[in-house]
Order: structure tokens, then sequence, then C-alpha cells
């Protein structure tokens, strides 16, 4: 090798040592790498709870429609899913036999009727013929009481005939609210016995008639209001966001797993209801404090450094450079957090940035929690109760 091209080769091994020296300065001074950016603007935060729920029929929403009457089922009218109204006829027993007793009543009752009627023609006759001298007192007592009888019979026999009346209604059974049939559980030639238990035959849903149950944590219960909003989401409908508030609050708690809850309650409208099925799980926020027109960082540019919860600010003179601020925060939310001190409006913050001596973008402290820790602005999700 010829001195010249060993002049070349030490010349290249000293640049290549000297950047490998500038680069860990550099590194070691603090440089960081920032991968995203977002800006310090004014806007609204919300502390919400997190938890989820179920959907329920509401009371009375859901009917089962038994049989007061005993006999074979004839006729079956609904299946699962058709609309019924109110008083709509949904199925009917076998009356034959009850027909045959209220036509046996009904001339029970047209002969009382009769009775009563020649009676009460008889006894003016001989209260006239008593009065004359024409006829003994005895035989005008004995019409009298005749006249008596045939009326309470006649009666008798109008209130069976409307007793048999009643027991014909129980063998046509009908829809006692508007609504989908939601369950069948009788067939045609089923014999239906009536007992102390009645028998349930159809079961009719108001779709339009439902609430939500959510289950809140005895830590949270304090700051859980009648009226506070609530927004909740369903798998069925992914991309909707429903909406209601928060009608009460039980008293009586629930123990799950050695967990204290209190259900809480909230009404759905009809018109968010006909998208909804019972028992449905949802996914809720429980707005529990909003703050509008406020100084806001995104969550994602809270990163604890050292113990201290730190923004990078981007330094807009020099792209690439940041300064660490230690802002003071207010009110925490999921994705923004209240600014109180230390960050001004349109300053540029590193939402993702790689700090110097590590090869992993630094860890976030969303919503004012320390890593690992809860988020503040949401409570742990809760368990689907039933």
């Amino acid at each position: 090798m010829t001195r010249k091209k060993l002049l070349y080769a030490a010349l290249a091994l000293l640049l290549l040592a000297g950047g490998g020296y500038y680069f860990k300065k550099s590194r070691a001074a603090g440089e960081t790498k920032v991968l995203a950016e977002a800006k310090v603007e004014r806007g609204s935060v919300r502390r919400v709870l997190e938890a989820t729920g179920i959907i329920k029929a509401q009371v009375g929403a859901s009917v089962k429609i038994g049989a007061q009457a005993t006999g074979a089922i004839s006729r079956v009218y609904v299946r699962v899913g058709d609309r019924v109204k109110k008083g709509q006829v949904v199925a009917e027993i076998d009356a034959r036999e009850l027909m045959t007793q209220r036509a046996e009543a009904a001339a029970r009752l047209r002969l009382a009727e009769a009775k009563a009627q020649y009676a009460g023609q008889t006894l003016p006759r001989n209260e006239a013929l008593t009065s004359q001298g024409m006829q003994a007192q005895s035989v005008l007592d004995e019409t009298r009481q005749n006249f008596k009888v045939s009326r309470a019979e006649a009666a008798a026999a109008r209130a069976a005939l409307a007793t048999l009346d009643v027991r014909l209604s129980y063998t046509k059974i009908v829809s006692p609210i508007d609504g989908v049939v939601s369950q069948v559980t009788a067939q045609e030639g089923e014999t239906v016995v009536a007992g102390l238990q009645v028998a349930n035959l159809v079961t009719v849903l108001d779709p339009t008639r439902l609430e939500m149950w959510i289950y809140v944590d005895e830590t949270d219960v304090g700051r859980v209001k009648t009226g506070l909003p609530v927004e909740f989401r369903v798998d069925s409908q992914p991309d909707k966001t429903f909406r209601g508030s928060l009608d009460r609050v039980y008293p009586d708690p629930e123990i799950r797993d050695n967990i204290v809850y209190y259900k809480a309650l909230v009404t759905v409208d009809s018109e968010q209801a006909l998208l909804l099925r019972p028992e449905m799980t949802t996914q809720c926020r429980v707005v529990v404090e909003t703050r509008e027109n406020v100084l806001t960082v995104p969550n994602q540019a809270l990163k604890w450094v050292g113990g201290r919860q730190t923004v990078f600010v981007v330094d807009k003179a020099a792209p690439g450079k940041t300064r660490q601020v230690q802002p003071k925060l207010g009110l925490p939310g999921l994705e923004q957090s209240e600014v109180l001190e230390g960050l001004a409006e349109g300053d540029v913050v590193a939402t993702q940035v790689v700090l110097s001596g590590q090869e992993k973008p630094a860890e976030n402290g969303q919503g004012g929690a320390r890593p690992g820790g809860a988020k503040q602005g949401g409570g742990k999700p809760e368990k689907k109760g039933k």
C-alpha cells in the first residue's frame, strides 16, 4: 500500500471516530427525536367515568301473557317478531264446553225471568181481590213471597250467565300492550291447566320502552348525580353514539367479587330504543364535569421524566429541538387536559418523542396519571350485571 493510500485510510478512521464522538456527545447533551406533534389549543375538557352498562326493558314493557282458562289451545295467531296492538287476540283456548254451559245458563235466565214476569202480573190482581174481601190475606202474602223469590232467581241466573261470559273471555288471549312478540311458548293442541300459577303462553315486548343499568364503583358514586349526561355505544352500532341522562341512583348496594357497586339507571328515549335490544352490553361514559374554552394539551404530550410530569415543547425557531416544561394542570380528561400554567396557546408539543440514550418513545402520563396508574377522567370499566 502506498503512502498516499495509508494517509487516506487514517483520515477516514479519524472522521469516523470524530462523528461517533459527536453523536454520543449530542445524545448525552439531551437531544431528543420528535416523532409526532400537536398544538396547545383552547377547547373543552370533560371528566368522565367509564363503565359497562346493560340495556333492559322498563317495568311493564315486557309482558308475559298467560291463560286463566283450562283447556286445549285451539289457535295461536302470532309468531316471534310479529307486531301486535293492545287488545289484539294472540291465541284461543277451546271454548266448546263453556259455550254449552253458557247456553244452559241463558235458558235458566229466560225461565227465571218468565216466572218473575208472571208473579209480577199476579200480585196486583191478588192485592185488589184481598182489598175487596174476596180473597184471604194469606193468599196475598204467598203471592208477594213468590214475586220476591222469582225476582231473586232471575238475578241469580243473570249473574251466572255473566260469570260464564267472563270465563269465556279468558279463552281469548289478548295482548295488554302494543309491541312485538318476543316469545311464544305454546303450541296448538297443548292443554293448559289454570291453577295457582298462570301458564305463560306469549311474551310481548314494547321496543320503545328501554332503559340502561350502569354499575358504579363505590369510589366513584359520590360524583354521580341525577341529571348528568351519559354517552354510550353498542357493538351493533359501532359508528353511533347514544345519549341520555342519569335518571336515578339506587341507594342499596350490590356486592360483586367483594366490590361494592351502586346501580344507576339511564332512561333511553323511544327513538334511540328502536336501534337497541334488551340485554345488549354498552360502553358508557358518564360526564361528571365539563369546562369550556380552556387551554388544553393532548394527554399524549404528557410524559413522565425523572418522576415528574413533563411536556416537550418544540422550538419554533429551531425545528427538531425541544425544551422540557412541567405545566400546572387543571381538570384531567380522557383525551385532553386543562392547562393552568406553563404553556401558551399555539405552543407545539411532542406527542411522541424518543429521549436521549433511549430507543423507544417516552411513556405517556395521560390525564395526569403516573404510568401504570388508573386514568384520571375515567373510572375502571364495570362488569356486566344481570
